[in-house]
């Protein structure tokens, strides 16, 4: 076993000594989302840590911290490569479906996975629309917790396939995508719009939200929110809480 796999199975609480196969994905992307959380600190800060399995192991495993898709789904590809699974990473355009607009051109990271020459898009860094399973390209639906998810072929300069989701609301466009890999370099490109692009949505306020085992959680600027699946609160906060909140609900165990 790997370093980083010894290290990934005690933070997520797996037996190291469990042959993981892709039927036993879906517990694992599950296990994983409730340990690493979607946040912007590092763009805030401005630090840039290196693209590579030895940094991203580093900076998620031994620190308490999560990131941006980036971040979040290089290091899964890199765990998903050490576990023996057919990978690679690839690139696509956020749609943000309340604006009726496209967000920055490429700027969203996921992966592609094989298996028996069928492929499945796999994100563990989309915030809370996260699938915790395989989806296949196929267009058949996969349906989570978290909501029902297809992939659709598409002919647009956004991509060659749409992730849709469906969250009770019908269908809407997640992000458009193809499936080129992509390599570090590309990452860094990534982190550097999103670090400096006026128009990127995670450089101005800081940003953190989470599934939880019952319901997820969201930190902003001005306030916390906790959904469970018999309550919603919202608690208002003073300046310079965020971080608190921060360390105090985003690495406990639920």
């Amino acid at each position: 076993m790997t370093v980083l796999l010894d290290l990934l199975y005690k933070r997520i609480g797996y037996d190291s000594h469990h042959v993981i196969s892709f039927n036993d994905l879906p517990e694992f992307l599950e296990r994983v989302a409730y340990q690493f959380p979607f946040e912007n600190s590092s763009v805030l800060k401005k630090e840039r840590i290196p693209m590579t399995k030895k940094s991203l192991t580093e900076a998620l495993l031994n620190q308490q911290r999560g990131g941006l898709c980036y971040d979040l789904n290089a290091f899964l590809y890199y765990v998903l490569k050490d576990l023996g699974f057919s990978v690679h990473m690839i690139q696509g355009t956020v749609y943000n479906e309340k604006n009726q607009l496209w967000s920055l051109t490429g700027t969203h990271v996921a992966i592609v996975l094989w298996e028996e020459n069928e492929a499945f898009l796999i994100d563990t860094g989309f915030g809370l629309n996260l699938p915790l399973a395989p989806v296949p390209l196929s267009g058949e639906v996969l349906t989570s917790k978290t909501g029902h998810y297809r992939v659709q072929k598409t002919n647009i300069d956004k991509g060659d396939y749409l992730l849709e989701i469906d969250k009770g609301e019908g269908w809407q466009t997640g992000y458009a995508f193809s499936i080129e890999p992509i390599n570090e370099v590309v990452l860094a490109d990534v982190r550097e719009l999103i670090y400096n692009h006026p128009d990127s949505p995670f450089n101005q306020e800081p940003l953190a939200c989470k599934l939880t085992r019952n319901g997820t959680i969201v930190l902003k600027k001005d306030y916390f929110t906790k959904r469970t699946s018999h309550n919603l609160s919202k608690q208002n906060l003073k300046q310079g809480e965020f971080t608190r909140m921060f360390n105090k609900y985003f690495f406990e165990d639920d």
